[in-house]
């Protein structure tokens, strides 16, 4: 009779654990829901007080884009940037791609020195490096100043900068006037012009040279301020004859004209 009372009292011990469990369990589980309603109101509140704020800034006319500086390189042909920015004014400048504006800006200007940044609230800039030309060329009544990868660093109304060659001769060059690129076989004869050009520069003796002029026969004719001329035919045939035309120059002599088209033998005869 005591084990069957014995074993009732522990059933209903047992049952009063087992209830008193669950009611926690419940309530923890309350608990965890009015917690999730929470924080999802929380977000909720977040979002629309954001999303209107951020809605507010976006239709800010304070933000729009209203001016766009070059700076940096004053003799940059900053004019090819329109293109590129021409689209942004007015825009938002919280919205502004600014990895697609330096990426755009540095194959415009065709070199890497760019570097873009916001001006609060209202301004872009666009900071160009200092690129040194090397050369100059003709194109219709315009100087068209390159540096040595043909890239345009400035355009003048006339030859502002007489310690520059001029490069001559070559067809399609007028294409840089207008920003456009030369046929590969034109591009090929400018670059090796200006080849030519850079390792005189090197040897500190570019300053001596007045033009660069490819000819009809296929070949180069280096003209000094000097009245005396170099005649190769090609970039290969300068190389050849570096050392003669570095000595000659350093010589300074004058109306000479020098025929270097066979390896190791110059022909020379005066100029009158």
């Amino acid at each position: 009779m005591n084990k069957l009372y014995n074993e009732e009292e522990k059933c209903v011990k047992d049952e009063k654990k087992n209830l008193k469990i669950s009611k926690t369990l419940k309530r923890r589980k309350r608990r965890r829901l009015a917690r999730r309603i929470a924080a999802i109101l929380i977000v909720a509140a977040i979002l629309c007080v954001g999303g209107f704020y951020l809605s507010r800034v976006l239709t800010d006319a304070r933000l729009k884009v209203k001016q766009i500086e070059v700076t940096g390189n004053p003799s940059a042909d900053t004019h090819l940037l329109d293109q590129v920015t021409g689209s942004l004014i007015g825009q938002n400048i919280l919205t502004v791609d600014m990895n697609s504006l330096s990426n755009q800006a540095k194959k415009t200007l065709q070199t890497d020195q760019i570097s873009v940044y916001k001006k609060w609230p209202d301004t872009l800039i666009i900071k160009v490096g200092q690129v040194e030309a090397l050369g100059a060329v003709m194109a219709g009544n315009r100087v068209i100043y390159i540096d040595q990868k043909a890239r345009v660093v400035n355009r003048a109304d006339y030859l502002t900068n007489v310690n520059l060659p001029i490069i001559s001769g070559i067809k399609g060059v007028d294409m840089l006037q207008k920003g456009g690129r030369l046929s590969s076989s034109s591009r090929e004869k400018l670059i090796d012009a200006l080849d030519i050009l850079s390792d005189l520069q090197d040897k500190g003796l570019l300053d001596r040279i007045s033009e660069i002029h490819w000819t009809k026969y296929n070949t180069y004719r280096i003209i000094t301020k000097n009245n005396s001329v170099f005649e190769v035919s090609g970039i290969d045939n300068f190389k050849k004859n570096e050392k003669y035309i570095e000595t000659f120059l350093i010589e300074n002599r004058s109306n000479v004209e020098v025929d270097l088209q066979i390896d190791h033998q110059a022909i020379l005869k005066n100029r009158s």
